[in-house]
This record gives C-alpha cells, structure tokens and sequence, in this order.
C-alpha cells in the first residue's frame, strides 16, 4: 500500500505520527509524510520518505493558529500535489484540522480515498466556550471529518463528543488508541476505506451523500 500522511504536529502528536508512519514502513508499506520544517527525526527506513515543507512569506506568526494553517496549506498542497503527480498514491492520512486544506484538495484532484486523525476537537478544548477563531477552527474539523472516509478517534470520549457536536455518525468512527495493535488497525481502517471506494466506484456513485442539519449548531452560531 502507498500512503500520502499529511501533519504539522508539535512535539508529542507529531512523534505519534512519525512512529507511526516508521511502524507502517517496517510492515512493508510506502508512506510518504508531508510534515513542517521543524526538529524532529529523520527517516531512515527505505520505504519511509519525510518531504519538509518552508513557510510561505508573508510569515504569519504561530499563536494565529488558522490564519498559520491556512498559510501553510499552501506549502502542504504543493509538495503533495508534487508527490501525487509523480506517484500513485493509495489513500491520505490526514492529522489534524490544520491539514484540511491541503489533504481534501489533495484528495479531490487526484481521487484518493481519505481518512482522518482527530486527537480531540475545538469543542472539548474550549469546554464549549467558542470565540470565533474557535468556531471556525470547529468548522475545520468538521469539514476534515466530512471529506474523510473514516476518522480515527483516540478514545470513545472523543469518539462520543464528535458525534455530538459534529453529528458525524458512530460508522464514520474508529476508535485507535496509542500502543500495541494500532498499527494494524490502522492498515485494517485503510483496506475498509479502499473496500467502500471501490464499492461506491462500482455502483457510480462519487461521494457520500450531504447530510443536512436543520436546526442550531454550536459551531456555527455566531
């Protein structure tokens, strides 16, 4: 399998996804990871490539959270747009809502099913008390989680706060926490996603149904 990771993660949630892209290349799998210019391991499995990715100027500084992310999506859906053209690609692993951008249009040009990592969201971050940088960060996510096939939850209090605050129903789900199995789960996540795509290849459709959510969202109130 050839997999495309997109991350930006700091220090602890980025070793997460270096480990396990490395744990993905030991199981003979390609995987290449789109991750900033930052101090963090090197690769050196053959099958494990980092591509490091520079800030586009003007530099926007890093306590601007979304206009940061959305300046660096820029950098992101380059080098995966570069990678993408020169290689076929099986499925996108997005980390975090700092990568949608990047990963759902990576996804949409080149027609490459996609899953998602949320360690937790805005929401449960806040404590429910959104500004507005909160809620459209909030939106972000939930956009993540809709242009994925499946979103991979560290636990079933993420999982369960997701589900209400996003209305992103429970089979859209995995929970896969840190440590022994999650490796294998993850590919197991992997060949359902490309299972439901060839499927839905199969039957013509090009993406799932919208849901439509009549009613209050605490995301988008202003």
């Amino acid at each position: 399998m050839r997999i495309l990771m997109l991350s930006v993660g700091e220090t602890a949630p980025g070793e997460r996804v270096h480990e396990l892209a490395a744990e993905l290349a030991r199981a003979c799998h390609d995987v290449d990871l789109i991750a900033p210019e930052q101090p963090s391991p090197d690769a050196d499995l053959s099958r494990f490539r980092i591509a490091r990715v520079a800030e586009y100027p003007p530099f926007v500084p890093a306590r601007d959270r979304l206009a940061w992310a959305i300046q660096f999506s820029a950098g992101m859906l380059e080098r995966a747009t570069r990678l993408a053209t020169a290689s076929t690609f099986d499925v996108i692993h997005a980390h975090g809502w700092e990568t949608a951008w990047a990963a759902a249009a990576t996804k949409s040009v080149f027609e490459i099913p996609m899953v998602s990592t949320l360690r937790d969201c805005e929401h449960g971050r806040a404590a429910g008390e959104l500004d507005e940088t909160g809620r459209l960060v909030a939106q972000a996510e939930w956009w993540l989680t809709y242009e994925s096939r499946q979103t991979i939850v560290p636990d079933d209090g993420v999982r369960a706060q997701i589900e209400t605050v996003f209305e992103l129903p429970s089979a859209k789900q995995v929970v896969i926490g840190d440590g022994p199995g999650a490796v294998a789960r993850t590919l197991e996540t992997y060949e359902r996603v490309l299972a439901d795509e060839a499927e839905m290849r199969r039957r013509g459709e090009d993406r799932p149904p919208l849901r439509v959510i009549l009613g209050r969202s605490p995301i988008a109130r202003a």
